[in-house]
């Protein structure tokens, strides 16, 4: 099957709402949606407002109506901001976007969708981030309770005969030995802070994450980054053989004129990027 890999919309901010539109209909260009499902790895929207909710309901509601599948996990700027999430915006966007997160499952994570040759199991990176002393900053915590979910739900055999991928917001990476992100042509502070703070700006509980799912997931994609980077290579270290970064799909905050999603086949294990020009 084809995974169709959106991330960071951010519908709210700018003229997102039209770049997302541009992306769907790119999206719906490429034929029958029969054999590909989409998966969006959060900040869908800018904030957790009812506003910018509707928004982004309007445009992906019509693609569920002429038969494309889609898949969704919460990024912190669905239950907050840049700053903090919240209680209160998080649970406004599960309820509000329950059938995109859980289908007609309960309404807990792990979630896990079955295809024929797939076991697709998406993650709430902001689970554990709620208390009042850990919702700053935005960093992403998955909490013991859903690893040792989702290292359960990985013994299951109706998974493990299955191409397993993993989907969730905020990056699971230490320091990204491999590949780093180009900070730009910007002064030597901007450089000194962007090269020297991401290992404390990562999912908090990443190496608990990553020991749990080490040679037992094929795929794994998530976002809030906006570098767009292939991790592959550093996803090898823990015998993961596909590690993709969705970027942000509508370039927010990005130095570029052109938008971009990923297609991944899971049969021939092939990736291709497509780009979209800014409307």
């Amino acid at each position: 099957m084809k995974i169709i890999h959106l991330s960071d919309t951010h519908v709210g901010r700018d003229n997102n709402a039209q770049r997302l539109q541009a992306l769907l209909d790119d999206i719906a260009s490429l034929g029958a949606p029969t054999d590909s499902l989409i998966i969006h790895t959060g900040d869908l929207n800018d904030t957790g407002s009812l506003d910018a909710m509707q928004q982004s309901r309007a445009l992906l509601d019509p693609m569920v109506a002429k038969g494309w599948r889609m898949l969704l996990c919460p990024g912190n700027h669905d239950c907050g901001d840049a700053r903090h999430v919240d209680p209160h915006c998080a649970q406004a966007f599960s309820d509000h976007f329950s059938s995109y997160l859980f289908g007609t499952q309960p309404k807990q994570y792990p979630v896990l969708t079955l295809t024929p040759d797939c076991a697709l199991i998406g993650l709430d990176s902001n689970a554990a981030e709620m208390s009042w002393w850990q919702r700053w900053a935005a960093e992403g915590f998955l909490g013991a309770a859903q690893i040792r979910a989702l290292n359960t739900l990985l013994d299951r055999p109706d998974v493990r005969q299955r191409k397993v991928l993993l989907y969730l917001h905020h990056h699971p990476f230490f320091d990204a030995f491999a590949v780093r992100a180009d900070v730009g042509d910007k002064g030597f502070l901007s450089h000194l802070v962007g090269w020297n703070t991401r290992r404390f700006r990562r999912l908090k509980d990443a190496y608990s994450l990553m020991q749990c799912i080490r040679d037992r997931v094929d795929i794994l994609l998530f976002g809030h980054q906006h570098f767009g980077l292939d991790y592959s290579t550093e996803g090898q270290r823990y015998g993961i053989p596909l590690a993709l970064d969705g970027s942000s799909s509508t370039a927010t905050q990005m130095d570029t004129d052109r938008m971009r999603y990923r297609v991944i086949d899971t049969d021939a294990g092939t990736v291709v990027t497509r780009f979209v020009a800014l409307p």
